[in-house]
């Protein structure tokens, strides 16, 4: 009997410490995690987050503005050594800067030109009657230079370099009564002289007014590098103002050329002498004799 009662505690002791050791024991319950649903932009466009993708970005945009750079360096080279070939290539640069520091006009607009000062020409009609033109192109500045032009430098409508950049010419008109041309034959020798008389004047071809400039021509026209009138006389002819205005330009261009090797001529010739041990000698030698030196005897 007592071995019975012992038997029935030790099983309901064994039974109370498997309830306790069950109870303490907390079950934790694994929520399944559904996925989540992508969105159009994540789907289509979670490339973008990737640091990869900037890294390659950025190292493209770097690429594409050395590219520029290396363009650019290259256009202002290239645009250099053309300048010190091409005699009219340097006078047109210098006029553009000479008239864009003497402008008279606000021309601050250097991709939107269309916002400076426009240029309109005065045409006639058979009948006589006058009529303003649309705008051909828009100022950036003028001047009058010492050979007796006027000087207008400016952005042709709808002209620019590589569809992008606007490319600023230069208008010249002449100001001057009459100009001579001398012709000569191939040895040098002067043949006769063509005097060209009754030119218009700058002041019956162009008017500057405070919001638009007028020019009295039919039309514009090319003489090298340079722009110039097609007007109308009274007697109704059509005239071209090209051969002036390339004589007055000849004439600048030689007066400059000509002082330019005059003074290279100089400044080479003084190096080579300085650059020579034996024409340097003689001219020491030369300074050394015309010096008088003292020798302590008067010879009076």
């Amino acid at each position: 009997m007592m071995v019975s009662v012992k038997k029935s505690v030790i099983f309901l002791t064994i039974i109370l410490l498997l309830v306790s050791f069950v109870s303490s024991v907390t079950t934790v319950q694994v929520q399944e995690q559904k996925p989540e649903e992508k969105g159009w932009f994540s789907k289509y466009f979670g490339f973008l987050k990737s640091p990869l993708f900037w890294g390659v970005l950025i190292l493209i945009i770097i690429i594409f503005l050395l590219i520029l750079g290396l363009i650019f360096l290259i256009g202002k080279l290239l645009k250099y050594f053309k300048e010190r070939s091409d005699i009219y290539v340097r006078l047109k640069s210098d006029r553009i800067k000479l008239s864009k520091i003497q402008k008279r006009y606000s021309s601050t607009h250097y991709w939107k030109v269309h916002k400076n000062t426009p240029i309109r020409l005065v045409k006639k009609t058979p009948d006589g009657k006058a009529f303003f033109t649309e705008p051909l192109g828009f100022y950036r500045g003028d001047y009058t230079t010492q050979e007796g032009n006027i000087i207008i430098s400016l952005n042709l409508k709808s002209k620019k370099k590589y569809f992008l950049f606007p490319i600023t010419d230069v208008l010249i008109i002449p100001d001057r009564k009459e100009i001579n041309i001398e012709q000569s034959r191939k040895e040098g020798k002067k043949e006769n002289k063509v005097v060209v008389e009754n030119l218009p004047r700058a002041k019956d071809l162009i008017q500057f007014n405070p919001n638009e400039i007028l020019i009295f021509a039919e039309s514009l026209s090319y003489v090298g590098k340079f722009l110039t009138l097609v007007i109308r006389t009274k007697d109704d002819k059509i005239m071209d103002l090209s051969l002036p205005i390339f004589q007055s330009l000849k004439e600048v261009v030689m007066n400059d050329y000509l002082y330019e090797q005059t003074n290279e001529f100089v400044v080479l010739s003084k190096q080579a002498m300085n650059l020579n041990p034996n024409i340097r000698s003689i001219i020491k030698t030369g300074d050394s004799q015309n010096v008088d030196i003292p020798t302590g005897e008067d010879k009076r």
